[in-house]
C-alpha cells in the first residue's frame, strides 16, 4: 500500500518543510509531491529534493478558484508520465499536519473503501449550509475584478445586498471582487451538485476515473472553472454521481470554522489539541508554526512513536 501526499502551499516555507520530513520519517514508502505557489516566499527546493521520493514544483497559485483543482490534477497527470503507482492520493495544505501516526492512517486507507470525502446536496439545505451559497457560487459564471485586501473586503461586504431580490447577478468579495452572471449549468437528475471539504484521501481508482472525466466531459469542467470555491464541489459532483465507489462521508480532516471570517478556519492551538485528537480525523488544519511551535512538537511525539 502506497500513498502520495499532495500538498498545495503558498506561505511558510519552514513549516512546509517540516511537514514533508514528518511525511517521510512516518511513511517512509510514501511519495510527496508539494505544489508550491511561485508567487509566495520561497521554499529551499533543493532541501526538499534531496529527500528520497519527494518532488517539488513551483505552481501558479490561486484562492477559491479552478487552480486548486488543477494543481490536484496535475499531481495525478505527474505520478502517471514518471510511472509511479499509488494506491491513494491524500491532498493536504502546508498548515495541515497529521493528527494520529501514519501507520494508523495508512491501514484505515488500505481498507475495503474507495475514500473519504465530505459531501452534502448542495443546492438542498443540510445542517447548517445554506443552498443560496450553492447557488451563488455554482449556477453562475464568474469574473474576478480586482483582489482585495481584508479591510476592503470588509469595507465592501455591503455589495452583497445586490444579490438579494434579482436572480441575474452575483457579487462576492471574499475571493477579491468578483461579478458572476446566471447560465445554463450543467446540472440536472442524473448529475447531481454535490459540496464538501476541498481535502480527501482518495483511492487510485476514484483518481483515475476523475481523470477520464475531466477528458470526457468538458463542458462540465468549462462550467466549473469559472465557479467559486470548485476545489469544494467538483471531485464530489464527480465521484457521488458515480454511485459505484465505497466513499465514507467523512474527509478525515479536523478544522473549527467557529466565528469564521472569509471562510479562514482557527488557527488550532495546545489547548485545542484534546478535541482534535479526539476526533478521529487523520489530519487538522491549521497550524503556525511561528505562532505555536508547542503544538508541532506534541503532534510529533505522538505521529513520529516507535510503533510497538
Amino acid at each position: 500500500m502506497r500513498v502520495c501526499y499532495h500538498i498545495q502551499s503558498h506561505r511558510c516555507p519552514a513549516q512546509v518543510e517540516r511537514l514533508v520530513r514528518t511525511l517521510k520519517a512516518a511513511s517512509p514508502g510514501s511519495i510527496v509531491h508539494v505544489s508550491h505557489d511561485r508567487t509566495g516566499p520561497p521554499l529551499d527546493v533543493s532541501a526538499l529534493r534531496s529527500l528520497p521520493e519527494v518532488a517539488v514544483v513551483l505552481a501558479h497559485g490561486g484562492y477559491g478558484d479552478w487552480t486548486h483543482v488543477q494543481r490536484w490534477l496535475d499531481a495525478a497527470e505527474w505520478l502517471v508520465d514518471a510511472g509511479i503507482e499509488v494506491d491513494w492520493l491524500v491532498n493536504l495544505t502546508g498548515a495541515d499536519y497529521p493528527l494520529r501516526p501514519l501507520g494508523e492512517i495508512e491501514a484505515e486507507l488500505a481498507g475495503s473503501t474507495d475514500g473519504f470525502l465530505q459531501w452534502y446536496d448542495a443546492l438542498s439545505a443540510t445542517g447548517n449550509w445554506d443552498p443560496r451559497r450553492s447557488r451563488s457560487r455554482y449556477l453562475y459564471r464568474h469574473r474576478r475584478l480586482a483582489a482585495l485586501s481584508q479591510r476592503q473586503r470588509a469595507r465592501l461586504r455591503p455589495l452583497q445586498a445586490l444579490n438579494r431580490g434579482q436572480p441575474l447577478i452575483r457579487v462576492h468579495v471574499s475571493y477579491g471582487l468578483t461579478v458572476g452572471v446566471r447560465v445554463r449549468a450543467p446540472f440536472a437528475p442524473g448529475l447531481r451538485l454535490y459540496g464538501g471539504s476541498a481535502y480527501a484521501s482518495l483511492s487510485w481508482r476514484c483518481v483515475e476515473y476523475v481523470r477520464s472525466m475531466v477528458r470526457d466531459r468538458p463542458r462540465l469542467v468549462e462550467h466549473f472553472r469559472h465557479t467559486l470555491s470548485p476545489e469544494e464541489a467538483f471531485l464530489q459532483t464527480v465521484l457521488v454521481n458515480n454511485g459505484r465507489f465505497a466513499l465514507v462521508n467523512d474527509c478525515k480532516r479536523y478544522f473549527d470554522f467557529t466565528g469564521s471570517q472569509f471562510n479562514h478556519p482557527k488557527v488550532l492551538g495546545l489547548a485545542d489539541l484534546p478535541q482534535a485528537l479526539a476526533s478521529g480525523a487523520h489530519f487538522g488544519r491549521k497550524f503556525d508554526l511561528d505562532r505555536d511551535p508547542e503544538i508541532y512538537d506534541a503532534l510529533d511525539a505522538l505521529v513520529l512513536a516507535p510503533r510497538p
